[in-house]
């Protein structure tokens, strides 16, 4: 038997919300009918008028996670529908998670249709109280689909359906606290019964202190931009850019190009690295968003002349790491065994067109700072048979050196950038970063100096 279901819009209450062919439908016994749950006003103006129907509700306590939730919802759908048709009753077709799971586990020779109903968005909007508009547009979420998306926009309002219990709830103010106050006013739309939802204005920390919820609860935020939040996302930040960019922004940002930044990149690179070495993860954190500005700025600029956009470097970067991790993203089994067995270095290879060893040398900045780039181009040429030196026969190339400086009575530039080198190389062989060796040294230097200043009482 072909398997035969219908999607019917149960609407966000009362059963006057029905469209005529939902009502039909629901009272046609042609079709096995069966509802996500029975938590919906329209389950007891079935049962008023002695019309058979089945639920979900069963399912919803075999599943803490509402994707695996709506995967077995579909699969026992589908399962049913070999044996005769069904009539699958749903608050609102276009925003639920099941229906989806429905429309992608559909057999080839399955018949599907979704019927059109009345939106629960548009009856819970025009019930909004005085002071609250969607005048800048409108997200739409289920709960369950919210918890799960991570682009949510916290300029634009949002409405938020579903809410069938305290601690869905609960979840979802969590992750709004993310980016709002607590004390942020938001609209509790109360489960609509029998009648039409009733909507009150609460605070955001007592959306999950209700006296009531089921599946048709919902919630509206209010769009805040970013001036009256303290809590932001990318979007936030590329619009304070733009702002400071922006012909009644800041001079300074005005004018500034690829190359006057390069000095301040570079800075902040080794505030990073600095607070990693203190192990404040706050000062990480904030130095971290200086990098980030830092791209960001590159990005604004780069858009002002056309040159590339912060797309661009999303896309690239995303490009790149999905190209270089085969055993994580490739579509197969010889993929992924290929990529763990063949180093980094030769996957990058692959991608540019190198061939050799001495040709990789050309792909490494000249813009490094000496240490790194020495450092760079030590571990390329290890992957050379024989360029590999022990640390020993390093060290005893370093005092050699040593000797010949003494021995010709002067010091060289030559013979001194060759002792450097040779320093990094020994650096290399026994796993240390020679630049990072170096900086945290100079600091030393500066603290053994301070402390007998001060110990010494000179000014």
């Amino acid at each position: 038997m072909k398997p035969e279901m219908i999607v019917v819009p149960l609407g966000p209450g009362s059963p006057d919300m029905l469209t005529l062919r939902a009502a039909q439908l629901l009272q046609d016994g042609a079709y096995r009918l069966v509802l996500r749950t029975s938590r919906h006003p329209v389950s007891g103006w079935l049962s008023s008028k002695n019309i058979k129907f089945e639920s979900l509700d069963s399912l919803y306590d075999e599943y803490e996670d509402f994707d695996q939730l709506h995967l077995a919802m579909a699969d026992w759908l589908w399962k049913e529908a070999a044996s005769g048709p069904i009539c699958f009753g749903v608050m609102d077709p276009l925003n639920d998670g099941a229906v989806s799971a429905v429309r992608k586990a559909a057999p080839r020779n399955g018949h599907l249709e979704i019927l059109p109903g009345t939106g629960t968005m548009n009856m819970l909007l025009s019930r909004l109280p005085r002071g609250f508009s969607t005048d800048s547009g409108i997200q739409f979420f289920s709960a369950s689909g919210f918890i799960s998306d991570n682009h949510m926009n916290p300029d634009v309002p949002l409405l938020i359906t579903e809410l069938d219990s305290s601690l869905l709830a609960g979840e979802v103010k969590l992750k709004l606290l993310e980016l709002f106050p607590d004390d942020q006013k938001i609209v509790f739309f109360c489960p609509a019964g029998e009648d039409m939802p009733s909507a009150r204005s609460i605070p955001l920390y007592q959306m999950d202190a209700q006296k009531k919820y089921d599946h048709t609860a919902a919630v509206f935020i209010p769009g805040t931009d970013y001036l009256r939040r303290n809590r932001y996302t990318f979007h936030d930040l590329e619009q304070i850019v733009r702002k400071l960019r922006a012909p009644d922004g800041c001079p300074w940002d005005r004018v500034q190009t690829h190359d006057s930044l390069k000095p301040y990149l570079v800075e902040e690179a080794w505030e990073v690295t600095g607070s990693i070495d203190e192990q404040d993860m706050l000062h990480l954190a904030d130095e971290l968003g200086d990098v980030l500005f830092q791209v960001f700025f590159h990005a604004s600029i780069a858009e002002a002349y056309d040159e590339f956009s912060l797309t661009d470097i999303l896309s690239a970067i995303c490009r790149k790491m999905i190209k270089r991790h085969p055993h994580v993203f490739g579509k197969n089994k010889n993929e992924h065994d290929k990529a763990e067995a063949e180093p980094w270095e030769k996957t990058k290879w692959r991608e540019t067109g190198v061939k050799t060893v001495g040709e990789s040398l050309n792909q490494i900045s000249p813009a490094l700072p000496s240490l790194k780039y020495a450092a760079k181009i030590y571990r390329k040429l290890a992957e050379v048979p024989g360029c590999s030196r022990a640390a020993e026969v390093i060290f005893s190339d370093i005092q050699k050196n040593l000797n010949a400086l003494y021995d010709v009575g002067s010091i060289t530039e030559k013979k001194m950038g060759l002792l450097l080198l040779k320093c990094v190389e020994l650096c290399y062989a026994v796993g240390w970063d020679a630049e990072l060796l170096l900086h945290r040294q100079s600091e030393a230097l500066i603290a053994e100096y301070q402390e007998s200043e001060s110990s010494s009482g000179c000014k």
